[in-house]
């Protein structure tokens, strides 16, 4: 396939990966900006991109997401064009791997680049055992050395290092001693490796920085003393930031975050909407975290002189690769960060701090990932969120190339499956936890299942659709034996992903996550037997909704 014609964007405000440029104008060749300056840099036979004074920007980094399939493509829809794994087993890296090389020779969509640690050393059922089982653990300082070569043999970039023994959560689960955390770190660096390292105390963080890792791969959750924000400073570590991970729970109406910020919304597809509607039921503590430690953490680190990096931890709850990173920049300016800076943590920081010397900034030479903005973010930081176009190594991302694609239900079906496990897990360790129930008559006849959420109890249909209001277990338990079966019967109104309005339809037949639905429309044009659909790729409600 031939290399994309030499383009030009023109009138606009460049924002190079730590200020504002005097350059108005960015010519790139070859996939690499070629120059940058006036009018003038403009050669014969360029493409014309008009900025129409919007802002253009490096593409974004998202130092900290866990791969499933098609999250590389589903990243660049939302301005992302890098992304750097922390923790994840071959069998998802190798495909986003090859689908990124197929792209890169013109094969494939546009998609977000990757660097990756591999799997994450931790001690034997230590953290994350739940989500990621099996996979080789490390039991002492002698494993460090082979650890990280089998690391090297599959391509890590860096090292990640688990140190949590649970206290954060109130749990004891096993951890690395810091002998054992002192040797991976000896033999990452004599590789030339970065070392990120999962802590979530702020006496965590301390310990780790100690032992000489890089990178603490989240703000600890609790708040640090003087002395702590002291003793991290002084090690020379980055920390990146996950304060968007409280948009794992949700807020007022009990509606997730990023389903409240419209631009977000609304380049999101419907499956993953109805992902995050899921989400928002699924049972919770009774006080989910609010994130004011992490916060004051964040800028009292950064008034110290600690490099930030911005990272989501996608795909935990509430977290959609590429759309929650503009949410994290968000989080960071409410924090207290300029603009400027939290822009920095998104772009030029992570690419130094993980040697992506080719990225993250604008400047001649470097690979031409960009992303266009209709405003400013350097005066507010939401205008991240009004993405134009992106490209990445000077290839243009389709916005709508991620929507209703073989990846997007792969990726889908690999959370569920997961998330069915590691609930599995929970269930397993902590039996008082509440849990769905399966419903039946007397006959054996299945009604429902009763599923429990933040807010109490949701009777739900055979197929997984809500039924009446969220409340104690014996109402809704009223409500599915009243209804679970005679509202299969009554016509229900059906978002499909395709993008069109809700429509009326009546369910022909229905299993555990699938639906055959007919139209009431007499004019529709459908076969008599109506047709299937999978239950994550569309939505249903019995009255229908406000638009």
């Amino acid at each position: 396939m031939s290399a994309p014609r030499p383009f030009t964007i023109t009138g606009v405000r460049i924002f190079d990966g730590h200020r504002v440029t005097s350059a108005t104008h960015l010519r790139v060749a070859d996939g690499r900006i070629a120059a940058m300056g006036d009018a003038t840099i403009i050669q014969a036979g360029d493409d014309l991109v008009d900025g129409n004074g919007g802002t253009l920007m490096p593409g974004l980094i998202d130092a900290h997401v866990h791969l499933m399939p098609g999250c590389t493509l589903l990243a660049a829809a939302f301005g992302v064009t890098t992304v750097i794994d922390q923790f994840s087993k071959p069998e998802v890296i190798d495909p986003e791997v090859a689908a990124i090389a197929a792209s890169a020779r013109g094969a494939g969509p546009a998609r977000a680049g990757l660097r990756t640690s591999g799997i994450g050393a931790t001690a034997p059922g230590g953290h994350p055992t739940v989500a990621y089982a099996p996979f080789p653990y490390v039991t002492g300082p002698a494993d460090a050395e082979p650890f990280v070569a089998a690391r090297l043999a599959e391509g890590a970039t860096h090292l990640k290092i688990i140190y949590d023994d649970g206290s954060g959560a109130m749990l004891d689960i096993p951890a690395l001693d810091v002998p054992t955390i002192e040797a991976l770190v000896r033999a990452a660096h004599r590789d030339g490796l970065p070392v990120v390292a999962h802590v979530s105390t702020a006496a965590g963080a301390v310990t780790v920085a100690r032992c000489g890792v890089d990178v603490l791969a989240h703000t600890p959750f609790d708040r640090m003393t003087d002395t702590e924000i002291r003793d991290v400073a002084r090690s020379g570590v980055a920390v990146i930031t996950t304060l968007g991970i409280i948009d794992g729970f949700p807020g007022a109406g009990g509606i997730m975050p990023l389903l409240t910020r419209p631009a977000l919304a609304g380049r999101l597809t419907p499956r993953w909407r109805k992902v995050l509607s899921a989400q928002s039921h699924r049972w919770m503590p009774p006080e989910p975290p609010d994130g004011a430690a992490a916060r004051y953490n964040t800028v009292a680190l950064l008034e110290s002189g600690v490099k930030l990096l911005a990272g989501t931890d996608a795909p935990n709850p509430g977290l959609v690769f590429g759309a929650a990173l503009h949410r994290e920049l968000w989080h960071l300016a409410s924090a207290g960060l300029r603009p400027a800076e939290a822009l920095t943590a998104a772009t030029a920081a992570p690419a130094e701090v993980f040697g992506l010397a080719d990225r993250g900034r604008l400047a001649p030479g470097l690979r031409a990932d960009l992303v266009l903005l209709d405003a400013d973010p350097a005066a507010d930081i939401t205008a991240t969120e009004s993405l134009r176009h992106t490209w990445v190594g000077g290839r243009p991302v389709d916005p709508d190339g991620y929507r209703g694609s073989e990846e997007e239900r792969a990726g889908i079906a690999w959370l569920r499956e997961s998330t069915t496990r590691i609930i599995a897990a929970i269930e397993e360790n902590w039996p008082d936890i509440p849990r769905p129930e399966e419903i039946t008559r007397e006959d054996g006849e299945v009604l429902g299942r009763l599923v429990p959420t933040s807010g109490g109890w949701q009777a739900q249909t055979t197929f997984g659709a809500p039924l009446g209001a969220i409340g104690s277990r014996e109402a809704a338990l009223t409500t599915l034996r009243r209804t679970g079966l005679s509202c299969l019967a009554d016509p229900w109104w059906v978002l499909t992903p395709d993008g069109g309005p809700w429509r009326e339809a009546m369910l022909v037949e229905v299993a555990p996550g699938r639906v055959r639905l007919r139209w009431t429309d007499p004019m529709a044009d459908q076969s008599p037997a109506g047709r299937w659909y999978d239950t994550d790729e569309v939505e249903l409600a019995q009255e229908r909704p406000a638009t």
